[in-house]
């Protein structure tokens, strides 16, 4: 089934469906809020004309293409799981203006349980990390090689990041203590 959504003057949206086979195309001016989950894949998502949108919260199965038509957000949050079935993170981001080329997403959101061993750094820094990312929090930080990679290059490149933070996955103290030590290398 495919669904268009063409509302000019709608401005809060709360999509959610498991099991719906078909393309979403949403055509939405005045939109300022938008929530996806449980979409069977992003790449069904089709986000056009929405201006306005500052804040947007996405849960769903798949990648993660659509995330360069958000040209006009300031919040983004979100959950990815990739097909295999793992939730691999949660990133939030709060940047005056996310960038048209926000090729930068593939890395950000590979932040949770498993980072894929095939994570490479991007071929140039994205227009958004460099000029609007303000805010970053990553959910589920372990430590791990990967994770430090990733922690470092955003932290070495997002030049108007005001605030970083850092939540670890383990509760364990010896091991939460572990990466705060890792952590703190990264300033060394």
């Amino acid at each position: 089934m495919d669904v268009t959504v063409v509302l000019p003057s709608l401005q809060r949206l709360h999509m959610s469906n498991n099991k719906t086979h078909g393309t979403y195309v949403l055509n939405v001016p005045s939109l300022k809020y938008l929530k996806c989950s449980g979409m069977a894949s992003s790449n069904l998502l089709q986000i056009k004309n929405m201006p306005e949108l500052v804040t947007a919260h996405f849960i769903f199965c798949g990648t993660h293409k659509f995330l360069k038509a958000l040209t006009s957000v300031r919040r983004l949050k979100l959950w990815i799981t990739p097909p295999q079935g793992r939730v691999v993170g949660s990133t939030y981001l709060y940047a005056p203006r996310i960038s048209q080329n926000y090729d930068f997403s593939n890395s950000l959101i590979n932040s949770g349980r498993k980072i894929p061993t095939g994570w490479k750094l991007p071929s140039s820094v994205p227009e958004c990390l460099l000029h609007s990312l303000e805010a970053f929090e990553w959910f589920g930080y372990r430590g791990r090689h990967g994770d430090k990679e990733m922690a470092a290059y955003v932290l070495e490149n997002a030049t108007c990041l005001k605030t970083a933070t850092f939540y670890p996955k383990s509760t364990h103290l010896g091991k939460r203590n572990r990466m705060i030590e890792l952590a703190s290398k990264l300033f060394d």
